[in-house]
């Protein structure tokens, strides 16, 4: 098959509005445009793509999910780090918060922020740019989109500034 382009795995579990969570399989492109190695689940998240191609574990059929309307993703177990997030980048502060979705579901972990000093708050990181954001949770790493939260509350006798020794 010309054009046949081999992607990497990635075993996932995704929650939809009002929905229980799915797991299936999302396909990463075996090149970044960002760093050496393939693209990671969170870049993927952050495409400008509008429907990504989910084949799903509970049969072979494939779920077109609309970017938008996902609330969370998690990579399953055995997924290596290098598929989940970029290289880190020096990470400034790390703060716990709780998530809640608009749904009223809420989800809590640690946010690690990296921004320059003095841009390295909770809200100047969820102002950024991205659609997706990583969060630190007791069940791995949970990519969270933005647009479905409600609320984000810090628990401000907890952040962390990090120092770069």
């Amino acid at each position: 098959m010309t054009g046949y382009v081999r992607k990497h795995q990635a075993p996932v579990r995704v929650c939809l509005p009002g929905q229980d969570p799915i797991d299936g399989i999302l396909s990463l492109a075996p090149d970044s445009p960002y760093h050496a190695g393939p693209q990671t689940i969170l870049e993927l998240l952050n495409s400008q793509v509008r429907a990504i191609p989910f084949v799903l574990q509970s049969s072979t059929d494939v779920l077109l999910l609309t970017r938008d309307n996902i609330d969370w993703a998690v990579a399953g177990s055995g997924v290596e780090s290098s598929l989940m997030l970029s290289p880190p980048l020096a990470v400034t502060r790390e703060e716990n918060v709780l998530v809640t979705f608009s749904d009223g579901r809420a989800i809590d972990g640690l946010i690690q922020i990296e921004l320059p000093e003095g841009m390295n708050r909770v809200s100047d990181f969820l102002n950024g740019p991205q659609d997706f954001f990583p969060l630190r949770t007791r069940i791995g790493t949970v990519f969270i989109n933005k647009a479905r939260v409600r609320d984000t509350r810090v628990n401000t006798t907890a952040g962390t500034p990090r120092r770069s020794d």
